[in-house]
């Protein structure tokens, strides 16, 4: 086996990918009988922030979906596996969305503003503090540890030593249940916000290509399978 195909076994095994191509007709017309439908890649500027919103709106969807999910099990529990872990699952998903990376869009406060979408800053905020300081980092309060001597004996006769060793600590998930569906009503008004904008980028990238496309004829077909390398895990993707 060379060493390319050792690469692809890597980069292939052990793991299920989901991969899509997902498109809404324009301005419809009749398919005839042996005709095949192809993916066209598109390179605009516009193109590429279309592409990065519908990342985006991944990201935001599954947050939604992982908050929803903890506040139907109850209020934040650090003891309970799925609770924290859906909930620190969300954080991440959102932020993500507001985090510098390869996209071509990342979203601001202040892109939200000037669209004219109700944005909650509050529990924005909240939830990126939460993950840079606690979730992703250890910086506050909600997780704390010292280290302890056992002593034994009472306040009117003394203390003598223990012979113990150990620790108090005490972790929290770092947000209540208010705040969880606080956060589901902020990313919902967001993602209704994205549906749209992407309906309207949707038109003016269709005329777009069929411009350039009724100008040259040229066009180029973008692979609907394209396989992660696991080799490559520390760089940027092109």
């Amino acid at each position: 086996m060379s060493e390319s195909e050792d690469i692809h076994e890597i980069s292939t095994q052990g793991e299920s990918f989901s991969t899509e191509l997902s498109f809404k007709w324009i301005n419809p017309t009749p398919i005839e009988a042996g005709e095949l439908i192809a993916p066209a890649r598109l390179s605009s500027e516009a193109a590429r922030i279309f592409a990065a919103l519908h990342l985006i709106l991944k990201d935001l969807t599954f947050a939604e979906e992982c908050w929803k999910a903890a506040d139907d099990i109850g209020i934040p529990d650090n003891k309970n596996l799925h609770s924290k872990a859906l909930i620190f699952s969300g954080v991440v998903g959102y932020a993500r969305c507001f985090k510098s990376g390869v996209r071509a869009l990342k979203l601001t406060p202040t892109y939200l503003y000037n669209k004219g979408v109700p944005f909650d800053n509050e529990i924005h905020d909240y939830l990126i503090a939460l993950r840079d300081k606690h979730v992703a980092h250890s910086v506050n309060d909600f997780e704390q540890c010292e280290a302890v001597a056992i002593v034994i004996g009472k306040p009117d006769t003394g203390w003598r030593d223990g012979s113990g060793i150990g620790v108090v600590k005490q972790r929290s998930v770092g947000i209540s249940r208010t705040l969880v569906q606080r956060a589901i009503s902020h990313i919902n008004s967001l993602c209704q916000f994205l549906e749209t904008e992407l309906s309207a980028q949707r038109v003016a990238i269709y005329a777009e290509f069929k411009a350039n496309f009724e100008k040259t004829g040229k066009w180029e077909m973008t692979p609907i399978i394209k396989l992660s390398d696991r080799s490559k895990i520390t760089e940027r993707r092109s």
